[in-house]
């Protein structure tokens, strides 16, 4: 799987599958962002999902050519060490290794609403 801004329903049911996203949520918009706030870094693609129970997630996936399983795994190590400090931001909900896709609630945006 490929994350693409013009594929929601895939997303959505890439999401069910993980356990990501529970039955009866759609995806109902998909925005390039990084979880930083800035646009895409050129090797990662980083989505918003806007869901519609009026939440968010991010969905990451890790590319170019560097890419390698062992990035990832530090990539996902790193993401989980932050959601285990309290009070920290991102929140992992789970990842995909062999598609290499994180999914992380979005804190930060959900802290704005």
């Amino acid at each position: 799987m490929k994350l693409s801004i013009d594929q929601p329903e895939a997303i959505r049911e890439f999401a069910y599958a993980q356990g990501w996203l529970p039955r009866g949520v759609e995806v109902t918009l998909l925005e390039n962002v990084d979880p930083s706030g800035n646009i895409n870094d050129g090797e990662n693609t980083n989505l918003r999902g806007h869901l519609s129970n009026e939440s968010t997630l991010i969905f990451r996936q890790a590319g170019g050519e560097k890419a390698t399983d062992e990035g990832f795994m530090s990539m996902v190590d790193a993401v989980s060490a932050l959601t285990h400090k309290e009070g920290e931001h991102p929140v992992l909900l789970g990842y995909a290794e062999e598609e290499r896709i994180l999914c992380m609630r979005d804190v930060d945006r959900d802290a704005s609403n």
